[in-house]
Parts: C-alpha cells; sequence; structure tokens
C-alpha cells in the first residue's frame, strides 16, 4: 500500500502536466483557434455556404426575430408567440451581460467577414445569434408537431453555428458556449411555464388584481428593467457598450412587452390562429404599420433628438413591444367589431 501511494504521489504531478497540456491544446488549438474556421472554407462548397453564411447572418438581426415572433404571436398561435418573445428577450440579457462581463474578442486575421461584406462590434462569446436559434427554433421544434416545421428548425439550429464560423465572427468556443445557454434557457422557460403555466394563459387565473394591484405590477417589471439604462458608460470600451447596448434592448423590450401582457390578461384578450388570406393580410398591416412607426421611425426621431442615448434605446423597444403585444390586439379587436381577431 506504501509504494502505492508513493507512486501515486510521484504520479500527480505528471498527470496535472498533462490535464494542463490537454486544456491548453484544447482551448488554443481547437475551441478558440483559426483553425477550424478556416478548415471549413472547402472551395466546391463555396457557392452553397456563402449565400447561406449571408442568409443566417440577417436571420439574426433584431429586425427579422421581431417580425418572426410578431407573426407567429399574431397570427399563427397566441402562446407560442408569448413562449418566443420571452425567449428572445432573456436569451437577449442573459446574452449580453455574459459578452460585457466575459470581454472575450473574437477572430482576428481572417479574410471571410469583409469578403461577405459582414460586421459585428460586440465581444465573441457566447455567440448571440447560435443562442438565440436555440431558443426560438427549439421552442418550434418542441411545440409545433408538423413534420417539416421539425425538419426546417432543426437545420436552422444545426447550421447557425457552421454559418457563425463560416463567416470568421465565431470561434468553435463561442457558438458552443451560445449553444449550451440557448439549451439552458430554453428548458429554464419550459420549466418554468410547466409549473406556472396561468402565465400563457388569456387572463389571470383566480382573482384578478384590482387596479392598484396591477399598478404594482407594473412598477415591478419597471424597476427591474429601468436599472439597465445605467450599464452603459462612455469610458467603457465600444464592444463592452455595444453588448450593454443589447441588454438595454432586451430589457426595454421584455418590459415593454410584459406590461402589455398584463393588460392583456386584465382584459380576457385571446384569439385564433388566421383562418383566410385577408384576415392574415390584415394582421400583417397591423404588425408592419407598428414597426414602421414605432421601431423605425420613432428610432431615427430619437436618434436625431438624443443620439446613441441608453434612455432612448430602451424606451424605443419597450414601446415597439408594447405596441406588438397589447395595442396590435386592441386596434385589430376595435377594426370592424373585431371580426380580424376572433
Amino acid at each position: 500500500m506504501e509504494l502505492l501511494i508513493e507512486f501515486i504521489l510521484r504520479l500527480k504531478p505528471k498527470l496535472y502536466m498533462l490535464v494542463f497540456m490537454t486544456d491548453s491544446f484544447l482551448w488554443k488549438e481547437i475551441l478558440f483557434s483559426n483553425s477550424p474556421l478556416e478548415a471549413l472554407h472547402i472551395s466546391a462548397l463555396k457557392p452553397v455556404l456563402d449565400p447561406l453564411t449571408i442568409v443566417f447572418h440577417h436571420l439574426g438581426s433584431s429586425l427579422f426575430f421581431m417580425a418572426l415572433v410578431s407573426l407567429i404571436y399574431l397570427c399563427m398561435d397566441r402562446k407560442i408567440g408569448l413562449r418566443m418573445t420571452l425567449g428572445l428577450l432573456i436569451a437577449g440579457v442573459v446574452n449580453g451581460v455574459c459578452k460585457a462581463l466575459l470581454t472575450m474578442p473574437r477572430p482576428i486575421g481572417l479574410p471571410f467577414p469583409s469578403e461577405l461584406g459582414l460586421m459585428e462590434g460586440s465581444y465573441g462569446f457566447p455567440s448571440g445569434h447560435v443562442q438565440t436559434a436555440v431558443v426560438l427554433y427549439g421552442i418550434l421544434f418542441l411545440h409545433v408537431r408538423i413534420p417539416w416545421v421539425r425538419i426546417l428548425t432543426a437545420f436552422l439550429i444545426l447550421f447557425m453555428p457552421i454559418a457563425r464560423m463560416y463567416a470568421g465572427l465565431h470561434f468553435l468556443g463561442d457558438t458552443l458556449g451560445g449553444f449550451i445557454l440557448g439549451l439552458l434557457v430554453l428548458f429554464g422557460l419550459e420549466f418554468w411555464f410547466s409549473k406556472d403555466p396561468g402565465v400563457l394563459e388569456p387572463d389571470f387565473t383566480g382573482r384578478v388584481p384590482d387596479q392598484k394591484r396591477l399598478k404594482s405590477l407594473v412598477l415591478f417589471i419597471l424597476a427591474l428593467t429601468v436599472p439597465s439604462i445605467l450599464l452603459h458608460d462612455p469610458s467603457q470600451p465600444e464592444s463592452t457598450n455595444k453588448s450593454w447596448e443589447q441588454v438595454i434592448s432586451s430589457a426595454g423590450a421584455l418590459a415593454g412587452f410584459g406590461i402589455g401582457i398584463l393588460y392583456n390578461k386584465r382584459a380576457g384578450l385571446d384569439w385564433k390562429s388566421v383562418d383566410s388570406w385577408i384576415v392574415f393580410f390584415i394582421r400583417v398591416a397591423v404588425i408592419i404599420l407598428g414597426i414602421l412607426i414605432f421601431y423605425l421611425a420613432l428610432g431615427k426621431i430619437l436618434s436625431s433628438l438624443l443620439g446613441e442615448n441608453p434612455v432612448a434605446r430602451y424606451f424605443k423597444y419597450g414601446i415597439v413591444c408594447y405596441y406588438i403585444g397589447h395595442l396590435a390586439p386592441i386596434l385589430l379587436k376595435r377594426i370592424r367589431g373585431g371580426i380580424y381577431l376572433t
């Protein structure tokens, strides 16, 4: 026994050295190295991967996600749209906080981003595109039983990490981090909704809160999200502020949408998926109207008046998501007696 213990003690430093060297190799040569990114650039696949990568880059834009969740929320399935919107916004906060605190750089020295005309200003870890794809398309995969939808969403989830690495915008480690965080947010939300299914119901389960209680809930949401504007500091590096801007945008959107849902539940607003082309076009027109007015036009006005102001950013996203969450259903309810929201 003594000889065995002595042998282990002598072997221990060598084991530590082996583990350290293995970790160092894994970290530097695989997870956060340009080599895996360069290996994806196979000449024969370039005509396919180039356009796909550009498409997938824009599939991760805030405007696209806003349009997607609005379409599903108002036109297809209110509950799935609610799940996706909350998932998108929570993922945005988590991702921005991680990037700002970890400050891990993106790949450098690669020609691929400029060749594809793609640019990113925030930090690299974790990948926001991958994280959001896992959350949003994961919700669709879990809750839409149509085979082609499941195949499409699985492809979107699995190809997004490849597209981000092929673009030279993320290391393998960034995409793995985004994938894992996305799964945590996805299954965290699923657990929450299973424990509190009343969140998804069109009205308050049990006793309906009075006006005072409703105001308290609204103030609680604002108290939880408004402090995010203090995270932006001009003295910080630009990449850090880019990451905090993502947190501010998501927090403002979460506040606007959350308050809108509270007032929807108070009014008992509910609706079914569209059953005709005319209903679909009317609902889409209402969505586009809100995005044009409250996201694009209001955004330009606030930018011209206040510049890159975190307060303006918070309220811009808050107002547009309040419109999508509450004002759009109210507007549809009042058009021709509500025939377009039944």
